[in-house]
């Protein structure tokens, strides 16, 4: 029992004996660097309203915030297998009774072991309120125009703008 006790307290002066750093000191930090960006999205807000965004995965910044009406956002990601970039356009102050009350633009990047590719743009993840994607009663829609065609899987480095206006659906 005795050779335990001892055995007990020698460990714990062990343990202890390199912990004598007073709060708020710090020791010695070794540099971290950061891998290269593998997604770039450049988000520019040219709406009349601010839109939240977020990712899955930053680099040295936030996974989520704000881009103010008529700034812009970079956004990027070295993450090696997946990363979501989501954006909430907001409708235009101008519209009434707005429907949708918000909207939804969506891309999906990936890291197939070789290359960096763009896994499923915002048409593949079914952005809306658009033109083409939008449901009954829908007033207002966002528009996207690209620096590259965001559908090809290597353009992983890109910019978009966002506008928005009121919709009327029109039956064909």
């Amino acid at each position: 029992m005795k050779k335990a006790f001892l055995s007990m307290v020698a460990i714990l002066m062990l343990v202890s004996c390199g912990q004598t750093k007073k709060s708020g000191e710090c020791c010695d930090a070794e540099k971290v660097e950061t891998s290269p960006a593998k997604f770039t999205l450049t988000v520019i807000n040219h709406t009349d309203q601010d839109m939240k965004w977020e990712q899955s995965w930053g680099m040295t910044s936030p996974t989520s915030g704000v881009v103010k009406a008529g700034d812009t956002v970079k956004l990027s990601s070295n993450e090696v297998q997946s990363d979501h970039i989501n954006v909430y356009p907001m409708p235009p102050k101008g519209v009434d009774q707005p429907n949708p009350g918000n909207g939804t633009f969506g891309m999906q990047y990936g890291f197939d072991g070789h290359i960096a590719r763009v896994y499923c743009d915002n048409v593949c993840n079914k952005g809306y309120p658009t033109a083409a994607v939008h449901y009954e009663g829908t007033n207002w829609i966002y528009e996207t125009e690209w620096l590259l065609p965001p559908g090809v899987q290597t353009n992983t480095t890109n910019t978009v703008t966002i506008t928005t206006k009121p919709f009327t659906h029109v039956e064909e």
